[in-house]
């Protein structure tokens, strides 16, 4: 049978030296509780406090919990709050306890004014309509606290990084018993500050040029915090630095500057395979094959990329690509980029393109750029039979992009758009005269294109990602040289490079991602793809489509050469032996 209740009214210099608390046995928890509150609810004041059950009772954490009290009642206005008494109740071993706190909550007190001093830049009606706290509210320190933050973040936006703002007294109401106070702000404004200058640290290999330029300030305006907080995105966006840290202010001479640390990345890569493959009979000569991929983000630590890419496929079948990107024309946010593509299709034909864009940053998220490109598609010599003809084609086009991402290589959140429209004309040539009347020798092409990707942060380190893509070619008969080929490591996995054509294809990728480290990822994976392949009357081919599922398990890591990319695949009807391995560098040109 328990005890009776001991109650002890003392104060918290005596309640250390209680007789109760001083026991040769310490004794534990059992209970705890508020007596006496009825404005704030027992759990929410249970919360603040140390005591817990199990716990071993002493002095100091009762002492510390009745501060905790009288502060959080303080905080929240009632100003006369105190603890009146700790009960002790214990059991008859006497080594448990329950513990009861006695409050006297008092009158919450009202805020009757809010009065600011100091200011000149801004008026006192300006500073306190954005305020949540206002006459007749309760008093809450949270709540001012957030309200004084506003008033600095309305200096910040007006050039006064360096006010401060403080609560200068707390004025009671004569005759109001407390129960109303006068709150007394004190602004101290301190300078307007204009940016004359930007420091860079850390950048071994990128000139200083490069950062500040990305920074898109002007020397001598006026401080803008919304612009000063955009840099540190903009220069990651780049996709040169491991790391950028948030723009440091500083004066000097009365001048304002921006310190910018910058820690150097890996922006160059290279990924290549090269094999050799003996003749199949006496006399027949070997042939290389394999991939090499090269990729400079940051060319002379100027900010230029280029890009260089090489595939050969089988003895008869190649790949050769080239990109360069100029960026920030006559120091304008205008980025020119020139593109060549060539693809030899084993005997059948060569397809030849180049393409030129010039890019506008309207912002460090969206883009929009104009488009030229011409591409050539060359028959060989006995490829009569293939119904493979001699076309040239212009386009022009425009293209949009918008990114929010806040990593090019692992994401954890934001978006990916893209999508190009392009119009031209298409010219056949040399048309044997048996197919005449079935080709036209000039007709109007459209293309069409999207990129859209999304990252969202399911629960701590994992990520989910959803790509969707898609293109389309319009426009008089295509044949197999003018089609888009997909399939592969960077479209639909589990199946090989390039193995499906079509006027029209699409494509899904969805990966659920287990984070390693910064840049380094597990993940599982389902890839779909669409292709569309229209009636070809000269091969005597109906129209056809189809659809294509993937799925599989991969790993990316950050490595000395770059981001590796390794994934196991299984496409439509494949057994775990016939699984394939997808495997290279991630680049962003």
């Amino acid at each position: 049978m328990r005890a009776t209740w001991l109650i002890i009214v003392t104060s918290f210099a005596v309640m250390c030296v209680l007789p109760g608390l001083s026991r040769s046995v310490p004794a534990t928890i059992a209970s705890v509780s508020v007596v006496g509150n009825s404005q704030l609810g027992s759990s929410e004041i249970l919360d603040w406090l140390s005591s817990r059950p199990f716990l071993t009772l002493s002095a100091e954490l009762v002492n510390r919990d009745s501060r905790t009290i009288v502060e959080g009642y303080r905080k929240r206005g009632f100003l006369h709050g105190r603890v009146d008494s700790v009960a002790f109740r214990y059991f008859q071993d006497s080594a448990r306890v329950d513990v009861a706190f006695h409050v006297h909550e008092g009158r919450r007190t009202v805020v009757a004014s809010l009065l600011v001093s100091g200011n000149t830049q801004l008026t006192t009606e300006t500073l306190l309509a954005g305020f949540d706290l206002g006459r007749g509210d309760p008093l809450d320190e949270s709540l001012l606290e957030s309200d004084i933050a506003f008033l600095l973040a309305q200096y910040d936006a007006t050039g006064y990084p360096l006010a401060k703002c403080t609560v200068a007294d707390l004025l009671m109401r004569p005759g109001d018993q407390g129960d109303s106070i006068d709150v007394v702000l004190v602004v101290d404004e301190g300078p307007l500050v204009t940016i004359n200058e930007v420091r860079v640290k850390g950048n071994s290999e990128t000139a200083a040029d490069v950062v500040v330029r990305e920074t898109r300030l002007k020397m001598g305006e006026v401080f803008d915090p919304e612009k000063v907080e955009a840099i540190q995105k903009r220069l990651q966006r780049l996709n040169i630095f491991s790391s950028v840290s948030p723009p440091e202010l500083y004066l000097r001479n009365s001048a304002g500057g921006l310190l910018i640390r910058v820690q150097e990345g890996r922006p160059n890569t290279f990924d290549g395979i090269v094999g050799y493959v003996p003749g199949s009979s006496p006399g027949q000569e070997g042939y290389v094959t394999g991939l090499a991929s090269i990729a400079m983000r940051n060319l002379f630590g100027t900010g230029r990329k280029f890009g260089f890419r090489w595939q050969r496929e089988d003895r008869f079948s190649q790949e050769l690509g080239v990109n360069y990107l100029e960026p920030w024309v006559f120091s304008y946010p205008v980025n020119i980029g020139f593109g060549f593509f060539q693809r030899q299709q084993d005997s059948t034909f060569v397809r030849r393109a180049i393409d030129l864009k010039g890019e506008f940053l309207v912002s460090e998220e969206f883009s929009v750029a104009m488009v030229f490109a011409t591409e050539q598609v060359i028959p060989s010599a006995d490829a009569t039979g293939n119904r493979v003809f001699n076309t040239s084609t212009q386009t022009i086009g425009a293209e949009l992009a918008y990114d929010t991402r806040d990593d090019a290589f692992s994401p954890t959140s934001g978006a990916r758009y893209r999508t190009d429209y392009q119009y031209g004309n298409k010219k056949t040539r040399d048309v044997p005269i048996e197919f005449a009347g079935l080709v036209a020798t000039d007709v109007a092409v459209q293309k069409f294109g999207l990129d859209l990707d999304f990252f969202l942060t399911t629960f701590s380190r994992q990520v989910i990602a959803i790509g969707l893509h898609g293109r389309e070619l319009r426009g008089g008969q295509i044949d197999e040289g003018q089609m888009y080929r997909f399939g592969g490591t960077r479209t639909l996995r589990g199946y090989r490079e390039n193995q499906f054509l079509g006027s029209r294809i699409a494509w899904t990728n969805t990966e659920y991602r287990f984070l390693l480290a910064r840049r380094s990822f597990l993940f599982g994976f389902v890839d779909t793809g669409y292709y569309f392949r229209p009636e070809d009357p000269l091969r005597g081919l109906p129209q056809s489509e189809g659809f294509k599922p993937g799925y599989g398990i991969g790993v990316q890591v950050e490595t000395g050469l770059g981001h590796l990319g390794v994934s196991y695949a299984l496409g439509q009807g494949d057994s775990f032996s016939n699984g394939k391995i997808h495997f290279g560098l991630i680049n962003e040109f």
